[in-house]
């Protein structure tokens, strides 16, 4: 009988493992898409925000620098109104792809929201987030938007960058305004 039921146990346990396996790989994947953008699949802006905030605590701790762009495309507005939102969404995703391709390693690049863009550069200062940011700036003006309905081009894009490097004691919000 204890035989029979310490093998009763151990397939209990064995199942509970398991459940407790595919619950842990549940709640990571909720985990991941409640911070990433459904739309371009960068992380979204509560990731950023946390992101920021724990460059910065970074920064303060080891005494060292970061730079952050703030993207924008331009006309935005105007190109969606009169594209539509389908070739709007287009146009977005175009450029979180372009974002992603135009930074390496510990950088982190995120949608901010609507059609800003923030990026977060560790270990960086005000000339290399310039040349990040113009480099950047040049990708995406090389990329034209076609209609995939209609195979007509619609133009180009071009966005603005606004680059600053951290400066000791500064918020986060303080920062993003600069």
């Amino acid at each position: 009988k204890m035989v029979e039921m310490n093998e009763r146990l151990d397939q209990e346990l064995a199942k509970s493992t398991r459940v407790i396996s595919d619950l842990q790989r549940d709640l990571e994947i909720v985990r991941r898409e409640a911070m990433t953008d459904g739309l371009t699949g960068l992380a979204n802006r509560k990731a950023f925000d946390r992101e920021l905030n724990r460059m910065i605590q970074e920064a303060k701790e080891k005494h060292e620098t970061f730079t952050l762009l703030m993207v924008d495309i331009d006309h935005f507005k105007s190109f969606n109104d009169s594209y539509g939102h389908q070739v709007g969404d287009q146009v977005l995703r175009l450029v979180g792809r372009t974002l992603v391709e135009g930074i390496k390693g510990r950088d982190f690049a995120a949608r901010y929201g609507g059609e800003e863009f923030g990026i977060i550069l560790p270990q960086s200062n005000m000339m290399a987030g310039m040349a990040v940011g113009n480099s950047l700036r040049k990708a995406i003006a090389t990329k034209d938007v076609i209609n995939r309905n209609t195979s007509e081009k619609l133009g180009q894009i071009t966005m603005s960058v606004g680059v600053a490097e951290y400066i000791l004691g500064e918020t986060a919000e303080d920062m993003i305004e600069r």
